[in-house]
This record gives C-alpha cells, sequence and structure tokens, in this order.
C-alpha cells in the first residue's frame, strides 16, 4: 500500500437513491398596502395531481431549463404572468427530497409588481398572507408513516423478497397552517418555514 494520504477537500454531494422527480418553485414575496406578504397558489381542481391544493409556483425542471432557478422563474412567468424583469431573487433555500416522490429546489425572491395574469388552466386563485402572520402563528404538525415491499420483479435470495404486504419503516412531520379558509400543509410549509428561518438568519 502506497503512503496514506487523506483525498482532497470536496464538495460532498448527495447520493440518491429515490426515483424522484427534480422539480423548482418560488416563495415569492410582494408588497401589499406597506407589508411584505407571500403568494400562494391555489391549484386548480382539474388537474389531474393534487388538484385545489396549495402551492408556490413552480414545476418541472424541463431538459430545456439550464437549471433549476431557470424552471423556477419559467414556471413563475407561466403560472403568473410575470416576467423575469419584475423577479428580484435573493437566493436558493434548501432543497428538499420528498417521500412523495418529487426533490423540489425552492429559491426565494421579491416579485416588483401584483399584476399577475394566472394560468386557470392550472391555477384556479391566488391569495397571500403577511409574513409577520406566521411569526404570530405557530404550525399544527402531524406525522405521516413510511413503509415499503419490494416492486414487481424484486431479486430472489435477499431479506425483503418474500416480504408480503407493507412494512412499516419510518415516520416524517407535516406542517399545517391554517389562514382564514385555506390550509397551507406539507411540502409548501415546509419550504415557508425554511425561508423564514433562512432570511431570519440573514437579517440578524
Amino acid at each position: 500500500m502506497d503512503e496514506f494520504k487523506p483525498w482532497p477537500e470536496r464538495i460532498v454531494r448527495q447520493n440518491p437513491c429515490m426515483n424522484t422527480v427534480p422539480c423548482a418553485v418560488l416563495a415569492p414575496v410582494v408588497c401589499v398596502d406597506g407589508e411584505e406578504h407571500l403568494v400562494f397558489e391555489v391549484r386548480s381542481s382539474k388537474l389531474s395531481w393534487q388538484p385545489g391544493d396549495i402551492c408556490f409556483p413552480g414545476g418541472v425542471i424541463e431538459k430545456s431549463d439550464s437549471s433549476p432557478l431557470e424552471a423556477a422563474l419559467r414556471e413563475t412567468q407561466e403560472e403568473l404572468g410575470v416576467s423575469p424583469s419584475h423577479i428580484h431573487v435573493w437566493g436558493p433555500l434548501d432543497y428538499v427530497e420528498s417521500p412523495v416522490g418529487v426533490k423540489i429546489y425552492p429559491f426565494a425572491a421579491y416579485i416588483d409588481t401584483t399584476d399577475f395574469v394566472i394560468s386557470r388552466g392550472e391555477i384556479d386563485h391566488i391569495f397571500t398572507v403577511p409574513l409577520d402572520w406566521f411569526a404570530a402563528h405557530e404550525p399544527e404538525i402531524a406525522q405521516v408513516e413510511l413503509a415499503t415491499r419490494p416492486g414487481p420483479g424484486f431479486p430472489a435470495g435477499l431479506p425483503v423478497s418474500n416480504q408480503v404486504g407493507w412494512k412499516k419503516r419510518s415516520t416524517y412531520n407535516v406542517l399545517f397552517y391554517a389562514y382564514k379558509e385555506y390550509k397551507i400543509w406539507g411540502i409548501t410549509a415546509q419550504i415557508l418555514d425554511n425561508f423564514r428561518g433562512i432570511r431570519d438568519i440573514i437579517n440578524t
């Protein structure tokens, strides 16, 4: 064996094992009557995936997108009709590897207009919430159980090969904010809390 030498420093990257779909979203802040508000979308009830759910603007990262940020800006323009020239990006938030099958790259940004043209095929309507409201209201927290079972064609001879049905493995926390008639929850609430935490650190 050669003389021991530690490896040079390297950026530690994720070693993925989940077949997640890469997505990007924007956590957009606007000014309403001199107060900072976050913008939320209510998805159309006609959509096949998560109809009527509350989310930030965003979607799947396409092959034509040069980066997750470009995807977030493109999707925001498509859904809210806002040109990227009106979007001022503060920076990236922490990405989310979700057990529901998506990996989301979020970005925080200020939008200097509220003159939105909503894509009615995707969005039913939008609403805003004052950032100060979240500081005064703690979220509810519930848990979702995760379970596994071998998929079709799973190799024989391994410990789980003969497993029948689902086996509980772990749990994960889900946040819920109740604002007026809206329930902000799941990945959107998780990104929201991450945004608020990063923003508080940077602004102190």
